[in-house]
């Protein structure tokens, strides 16, 4: 056939003809297509899998090589896989009356050939008065020294950068601490040794000491994400200080756990001991007299992974006692003043009916054994209530939730409702405490009627200082009182909220403690013994106190002032206030004290604490930096503000290259690390990623396939 524009011939089919033809065309097509995409997807496996082999190749050549109980992780200035700096911590406690001194020794390893710089994150007691630092290396002392903690990071990078060791000890939380060590040589161990003076809690004829062994994970709200990395890098919003500075690494559960832990105790009680009993750790306990014992772990060594604590019972009295510890320093004098209330149990109180709700936290740190330590403490909680009472139920993760909408009476279907309400909580999610303290804030006390606001929590968040403002600008007459569950519980958070929210606190470390300690708990919340307390000094003193207000004291709390005065003390002190509904008064003779060091370094650190908590009420932080400051420097107290640093004059690196390490901690005991940081844990490689990505691709590569079964290509006619 002929065209009729040009008059050459072509070739003409019938329709069927071309149907068959085209639909060859787009079979070929189709196979060619399928074929260029299984080759991309092909080869992009292969290369993903060469580097989850390499990745994996690394480890394992750093495993062959690597001593018996190594961890090992990717260091991400090298991407090498390595050993982190080994860590041993020997802690002495030396106990006289409430009063403590303790020296902690840290004891780096470097096993690696290589030289590193080792970052340890690590908690003390939330009143710990940190005032020295001590350097070892063999034979060498190296003392530290206070400075403003510009100055003193400024210092100790220096010191980095021209190969001399250094150590740097800042304050991250009050109850959390940081050790930066660098210029550990190959093979070198460095030991370095803080030391602290604190009190202890006294509650109904047991005095209590606890020393956290672990910084449990911390909720960062606000974060966009959270990826702990070998620098300690995190991604975090503006709204948390510090954020990526508490966020360490954690060893994986399925690992052997690390860090080991010697701790003995010399105890002077300074009463007759009746018995000494540890929550959370076997102890050997050597009798020396009456008041005074050696205490030691029956294991030389225990992984730090949860609070040690013992706890030391006294015969009640039936009358307060009174204890006066005093120091001179310079042209200073310093009193520690503690008062016992009375425990006789005859003792009857008038008492009010209550508005009660219980704030209890369901996040995934609260997994396991916390959450079930929680819901039998909710539901002994419930169940005492009186049919006067009024209550709700609050529960928290990344949403709170509330059984009602407004309290109700505590009748005996209402508890019933309650129980069945608690025995449904799961543990999940995040720790978003604020929004559900709001809503317990909402209300206030009503006239004849008490509102209390009990927090059931492990406090494992990181925006402390939110809650504690909102506390501030919102108690009006509530009052607040934690309850801190599990092995690691926040004690900062818990012992401030109990200083704002004027209430009282408690820990539960183990479901078998939760009958007797929610028992005295809630004898302290239904009777408060004394309120309205002043104090009268004697009229030639010049006193700076602290607190300089007054708290309730609780049944079987005792009141403790720490007092700096210009002169000798001399005379008594008159303690007046409300008791059991009466005028009440108690003197305190000045004259019949103890001699103790380390009195002005716990009047500084409360004073500082003070000048803290004055941030939360408005006060201008310039002022606030420049009296902390002045304590810090004074006393030698690290703080926010103030870090002590220790310098080896001598340098001893001379090549270029130092490895920065964070040293990984423990997953605390009886936390589920799937339930707060996802199934892939921080210290994985990457070849669980590069493995999900195969996958990944291969899924779209079936997708394609499936969704262009009649791909073509070139012109149509």
């Amino acid at each position: 056939m002929q065209s009729p524009l040009t008059g050459s011939g072509f070739e003409t089919q019938s329709p069927k003809n071309q149907i068959l033809k085209d639909g060859l065309k787009g079979l070929l097509a189709s196979i060619a297509a399928g074929i260029t995409v299984a080759t991309f997807l092909s080869l992009t496996i292969l290369v993903l899998a060469f580097l989850s082999s390499s990745a994996i190749a690394n480890g394992v050549e750093a495993i062959t090589s690597a001593k018996s109980g190594s961890l090992l992780v990717k260091n991400a200035q090298t991407g090498q896989y390595m050993p982190t700096p080994l860590l041993a911590t020997d802690v002495k406690i030396n106990v006289s009356g409430i009063l403590t001194r303790t020296k902690v020794s840290q004891k780096f390893q470097n096993n690696s050939n290589d030289w590193v710089e080792g970052i340890y994150v690590f908690p003390l007691p939330e009143n710990a008065a940190v005032d020295h630092l001590r350097m070892r290396v063999g034979e060498r002392i190296i003392e530290g020294q206070i400075k403003e903690r510009k100055e003193a990071k400024k210092q100790f990078q220096e010191a980095a950068r021209s190969g001399k060791r250094a150590t740097l000890i800042e304050q991250e939380r009050p109850n959390i601490f940081t050790t930066s060590l660098t210029n550990i040589a190959p093979g070198e161990s460095i030991t370095v040794e803080i030391e602290y003076q604190n009190t202890l809690d006294y509650r109904e004829g047991v005095v209590s000491l606890r020393f956290p062994l672990v910084v449990g994970p911390r909720y960062i709200p606000g974060l966009d994400d959270i990826e702990g990395d070998m620098t300690g890098n995190v991604h975090h919003g503006p709204t948390i200080e510090g954020a990526q500075r508490i966020s360490p690494l954690t060893i994986d559960e399925s690992e052997q756990k690390r860090n080991p832990v010697n701790l003995s105790i010399k105890l002077d009680a300074g009463f007759p001991i009746q018995s000494i009993q540890s929550t959370n750790h076997s102890i050997q306990k050597n009798k020396i007299n009456e008041q005074q014992y050696k205490v030691n772990l029956v294991s030389n060594y225990v992984p730090a992974d949860r609070d040690f604590e013992i706890t030391w019972h006294s015969t009640p009295d039936a009358m307060p006692r009174s204890a006066v510890y005093a120091e001179k320093k310079g042209d200073k004098y310093y009193s520690l003043i503690t008062l016992f209330p009375p425990t006789d149990p005859s003792a009857v109180d008038i008492q009010l009916p209550r508005d009660v709700v219980f704030v209890v936290d369901t996040s995934g740190s609260m997994s396991g054994a916390s959450l079930d330590q929680a819901k039998s403490a909710l539901k002994m909680a419930v169940q005492r209530l009186s049919k006067n009472d009024r209550f709700n139920i609050i529960q928290f993760n990344n949403t709170s939730k509330a059984l009602y909408s407004y309290e109700r009476l505590a009748s005996a279907e209402n508890r019933k409702l309650a129980c069945q309400y608690i025995d449904a909580l799961v543990a999940e999610g995040g720790t978003e405490l604020a929004p559900a303290l709001s809503i317990a804030l909402n209300g206030d006390a009503q006239i004849g009627r008490i509102r209390q606001v009990i927090f059931i929590t492990d406090g494992s968040i990181g925006n402390e200082d939110q809650i504690f403002s909102m506390i501030k600008r919102r108690l009006g007459k509530n009052r607040l009182f934690p309850i801190g569950i599990g092995s690691v519980p926040n004690s900062h958070l818990m012992t401030k909220i109990a200083e704002y929210g004027r209430g009282s606190f408690t820990y539960i470390g183990d479901i078998s403690e939760v009958a007797t300690k929610m028992g005295d708990f809630f004898n302290r919340l239904e009777n408060p013994v004394i309120t309205d307390i002043a104090i009268r000094w004697p009229t030639d003193l010049t006193v700076d106190i602290s607190p300089s207000v007054i708290p309730d004291l609780y049944r079987g709390e005792p009141l403790v002032i720490v007092a700096a005065t210009d002169k000798a003390f001399t005379g008594s002190v008159e303690i007046e206030g409300m008791f059991s509904g009466q005028s009440w008064r108690q003197s305190v003779n000045l004259a019949k004290q103890t001699n103790e060091q380390g009195i002005g370094q716990i009047w500084a650190r409360r004073k500082i604490s003070e000048h803290m908590g004055s941030l939360r009420g408005g006060a201008p932080e310039v002022e606030v930096r420049k009296a902390v400051l002045d304590l810090a420097l004074e006393h030698s107290l690290i703080t926010k503000y103030s870090s002590l640093v220790a310098v080896d004059v001598t340098p001893s690196r001379t090549i270029e290259f130092m490895y920065r390490q964070l040293i990984p901690l423990n997953l605390p005991n009886r936390w589920s690390q799937a339930k707060i940081m996802g199934s892939l844990p921080q210290t994985a490689t990457a070849s669980s990623i590069h493995l999900i990505l195969a996958i990944l691709f291969s899924i779209l590569g079936t997708l394609f396939l499936m969704r262009n079964p009649h791909a073509k290509t070139g012109s149509q006619l």
